[in-house]
């Protein structure tokens, strides 16, 4: 059941890097929208809580510092693989905690 146009995927990939992330945060404090404010609220919230350290750590890059996932791995001396097993999982964990906070938040695989 399709209730609302919101995704996780879209709402991360917005998230493209943290000057992008802040200017947003600035920008929605003036147009009104709290559900979006508090949507990144618990977003910030769920990744300090329910990520693994490893999992945080390619979120930050990926999605806020804007990093190929190729570079991460060299950063992290891990596989392009493992990194984007880091990142689906993350997803997949973000995703239930922004399901229970936003019920009209559709979640995609």
């Amino acid at each position: 059941m399709r209730v609302g146009n919101l995704c996780l995927d879209v709402f991360t990939e917005n998230l493209a890097s943290m000057q992008e992330w802040k200017h947003r945060q600035e920008a929605l404090q003036h147009t009104g929208r709290p559900e979006y404010q508090e949507m990144l609220n618990v977003l910030a919230y769920a990744m300090q809580h329910e990520l693994t350290k490893r999992q945080m750590d390619c979120v930050g890059m990926y999605y806020f510092e804007g990093v190929e996932m190729k570079e991460i791995a060299n950063q992290l001396g891990i596989n392009v693989s493992s990194v984007s097993r880091h990142l689906k999982r993350a997803r997949q964990r973000l995703g239930v905690v922004m399901g229970y906070a936003f019920r009209r938040l559709e979640i995609r695989n």
